[in-house]
């Protein structure tokens, strides 16, 4: 396995599209091994996200607009085309490209569409219509969109929810993550 982070130590989130770079984040490390990379993104943390939002982010440039409250544990698990985000009343699955590791961080893409699950165990799609959008204008193959929605119906089957991580809190001497000077 490559060089891992330790529990704290900060690290850089980049979302890379066809070697453009549309979303960049600091994280801090919670835990990195074989199975899994866990990542806190705490309230504050410097984050450069597209100007707008929109259906397709890739062409826009990026304005630095921090991480809001709340702040968010998230479960990269070593191989998936997922994360999952933990919130205090549902958990967030962002359909994603397996991480690849990078020199201080990692790179991965969003892929459009996500899910929803709700603590009662009821399940929500969302952003079908960016996903959907993204084919249609050629960002996206038929081939690539279904390989998306046949990761997110693993999750769904899986359902490993919860997942064993719902009452952590993050380390209150951890430095507070930063960006790179650009």
């Amino acid at each position: 396995m490559a060089e891992t982070f330790a529990p704290g130590e900060p690290i850089v989130v980049r979302h890379v599209w066809r070697g453009n770079t549309f979303m960049v984040w600091s994280a801090l490390a919670v835990r990195d091994d074989d199975e899994l990379l866990a990542l806190w993104l705490p309230p504050g943390a410097p984050c450069l996200r597209p100007q707008v939002r929109s259906v397709l982010p890739y062409e826009q440039q990026l304005v630095e607009r921090p991480w809001r409250a709340p702040g968010v544990l998230q479960l990269w698990p070593t191989g998936a085309a997922h994360a999952i985000w933990l919130f205090a009343t549902s958990w967030y699955v962002n359909l994603q490209e397996p991480f690849r590791r990078t020199a201080g961080g990692v790179d991965t893409a969003d892929q459009l569409l996500d899910l929803v699950r709700t603590k009662d165990g009821g399940w929500r799609w969302k952003d079908e219509d960016e996903l959907a959008a993204a084919v249609l204008q050629g960002y996206l193959s038929e081939d690539e969109s279904r390989e998306i929605r046949a990761e997110a119906e693993r999750v769904i089957a899986a359902d490993s929810f919860p997942t064993g991580w719902e009452d952590w809190e993050p380390d209150p001497s951890w430095p507070a993550p930063s960006l790179p000077m650009r």
